[in-house]
């Protein structure tokens, strides 16, 4: 019987701690002897007492204190702060992990960083796979609100875009190409990657080769994964990166908040299995069975083994009671979607209701019609009808969608392309500043625009409609200004956006402008099936030339979401603050996301007098730092900020 030694380097809250032990504790591990070691590098009595009490049945566990003086180690809501010493520390444990493991010759190693939370299978599935070294992904909001990002990538230190070496690309291609590898990632399945890390494992084979986390002299790259995976790939090994049972991230405090959803996924996932081989069955034999040739005889008992003997009953009397008139008919059946599949608790029942598109002709006359057509399905070693009812038909076919799919447990519709892009916009009193030039750059490419002002008591409305001739466009004007509860502003705009029927929302704010290559490229953008949120860059100008990055003011170093296709199925949900709500509801990047090297300049700093209404209104609003960050408030009228000259199209 397979050994494997799961554990890692902890130092951990123990709120999240507890998470990860359970996780760890409910891996299906039937065929193999699971040991667990952990270094406690904890600065929490409370988590190393969890660590001592962690006591999985049939295991063995081995904790070990890191011998080294705790060095302070800080995290916000924002990111983690790492430093050279920390990052080298965590290696030299990482380092007392692999060392007992050849000792003991287990024959596997599994390391899993303490703020992961994995699917029960994850083991089972990366040791059946059968690589000397692979990790089960998961993807990190590296900032709040921010895209997510995968934890393996392409070369280098963390390049995700595929390139040969030498090799210069324009930017729609690096953006292409970085579409291309994300896509890859969220389809399940096995991926050779160039680096890796956090929730890895190791064959006996590998370790014994010198595979460690030792620092590599001469490569400046950060990180302690950095190190390890080049060393591999120069013993020779590949690297690879499973992506059938994503891991969940909970890499700041609010992340505990998803926690519950993600466990509920796992059931989710085992429905999802089960909804697809239903929707294979279902659509191969109702479309056989219920199209209708009056010049060729229906072989139906080969679709029998379909049904169960009451659900054959069940059809063959619906057979028997068609009209006479049918036996005249061509009628071809499409089914387009199931519009309904409702489980019980057991996942071994299904009600399933399906609408039906019936195309041809009857007595000679054209006919398209829908039936809806309603089943029982029961699970008996495959999925079979049991109970089969025909309901009433109605004029005219449902249009197929191009996609029909779930994501995350959700469910997803992509409509055919042209996909339209309508422009939402939050504004009051913008006349004479920076909005002419944002509406008379974003009419050249949006199909719509959705207008909430806010009050104005300037010419705002007359510039948006000025400007926006020839383009669909609605504006709603509120009576009494609302800025100081931002959330009721910015859910009211996502609901007049819905309403127009929107398919991708782009919300922008009234001083805020694309680089100009964004007319000819914002298209390939929304013109495909697989991604439904688009992250980009925004940088904060200090004046019209220059872009400010420091400390606080680095925002164009991650990618945050501005263009999103609605899913009216999918579960919205807002970050309920007064202010920084975001423009979005925080959970859109939940759906299928991606960034583009599209950036957005942004003017709303770009004078004194700007800067000072701002730092005003964010002192008074927010006095405590509830909702932001008080040193960030302070900074604003910094008299000497580090200024980067901008340069377009770069």
């Amino acid at each position: 019987m397979k050994k494997v030694l799961v554990g890692t380097t902890v130092r951990q809250d123990p709120r999240i701690l507890e998470y990860y032990l359970d996780s760890l504790r409910n891996l299906n591990t039937p065929d193999f002897i699971i040991d667990y070691m952990f270094i406690d590098d904890n600065d929490d009595p409370q988590a190393s007492h969890l660590l001592l009490n962690f006591r999985p049945l049939r295991s063995k566990v081995t904790v070990r204190d890191s011998g080294e003086r705790r060095e302070p180690f800080h995290r916000d809501e924002m990111h983690h702060h790492w430093n050279e010493n920390l990052i080298w520390r965590v290696a030299r444990n990482k380092n007392m992990l692999i060392n007992h493991c050849k000792q003991e010759r287990y024959d596997y190693l599994f390391l899993v960083d303490s703020d992961l939370i994995l699917h029960p299978d994850t083991l089972v599935r990366l040791i059946a796979i059968g690589k000397d070294i692979i990790s089960e992904i998961f993807w990190t909001k590296w900032r709040p609100n921010a895209v997510p990002m995968p934890q393996v990538w392409l070369s280098d230190s963390y390049t995700i875009c595929k390139l040969a070496r030498g090799e210069k690309i324009s930017n729609e291609e690096e953006r292409h190409r970085v579409f291309e590898f994300f896509n890859m990632l969220h389809r399940p399945g096995v991926y050779r990657v160039g680096g890796l890390g956090a929730c890895t494992l190791f064959t006996l084979k590998a370790l014994e080769s010198g595979v460690s986390f030792d620092e590599i002299y001469n490569l400046s790259f950060i990180g302690e994964d950095r190190h390890l995976c080049i060393r591999a790939v120069a013993l020779g090994f590949e690297l690879f990166v499973d992506t059938c049972f994503p891991a969940y991230h909970i890499y700041r405090e609010s992340d505990l908040d998803g926690v519950p959803e993600y466990l509920e996924s796992f059931r989710k996932m085992s429905m999802d299995s089960n909804s697809s081989e239903i929707t294979s069955m279902v659509k191969e034999t109702l479309e056989k069975l219920e199209s209708i040739d009056f010049r060729q005889k229906t072989d139906l008992n080969g679709y029998r083994n379909r049904f169960t003997e009451r659900g054959w009953k069940a059809f063959l009397r619906f057979r028997e009671g068609l009209s006479t008139s049918s036996k005249t008919s061509i009628l071809r059946a499409e089914l387009p979607s199931i519009s309904r599949l409702e489980f019980n608790d057991n996942l071994d029942q299904c009600n399933v209701t399906i609408e039906l598109n019936l195309r041809g002709s009857k007595n000679g006359e054209r006919v398209e019609v829908t039936r809806e057509i309603r089943l029982e399905m029961i699970n008996e070693e495959t999925w079979k009808i049991d109970r089969y009812e025909s309901g009433l038909e109605r004029e005219g076919c449902r249009e197929s969608p191009v996609i029909n799919s779930v994501f995350n447990g959700h469910p997803r519709v992509v409509k055919a392309c042209p996909q339209k892009i309508t422009l939402a916009m939050l504004v009051r009193n913008e006349a004479d500043r920076y909005l002419p030039a944002v509406l008379q750059q974003a009419a050249q490419y949006v199909d719509e625009a959705v207008i909430l002002d806010d009050a104005s008591t300037d010419k705002t409305v007359e510039v948006c409609r000025e400007l926006l001739q020839g383009i669909p466009s609605f504006i709603h004007v509120n009576q009494s200004p609302g800025f100081g509860n931002e959330i009721n502003l910015r859910q009211q705009l996502w609901e007049l956006a819905v309403q127009s029927s929107a398919e991708w929302i782009l919300c922008l704010d009234a001083d805020e402008v694309f680089e100009d290559r964004v007319v000819s490229e914002i298209r390939t953008l929304v013109n495909q099936p697989h991604i439904d949120v688009i992250g980009f860059r925004l940088y904060d100008f200090w004046d019209m030339e220059h872009y400010r990055e420091d400390e606080f003011w680095n925002a164009h170093l991650r990618y945050a979401p501005f263009l999103v296709r609605y899913q009216s199925k999918f579960p919205y949900q807002w970050l309920e603050t007064p202010l920084h709500c975001g423009r979005f509801p925080q959970n859109v990047t939940l759906l299928p996301s991606a960034v583009s090297n599209l950036r957005l300049k942004h003017f709303g700093w770009a004078t004194t007098e700007d800067r000072q209404i701002k730092y005003t209104r964010y002192k008074e609003a927010d006095p405590d730092g509830k909702y932001g960050i008080l040193k960030q408030y302070e900074s604003i009228l910094d008299p000497k900020p580090n200024l980067i000259k901008w340069r377009e199209n770069e």
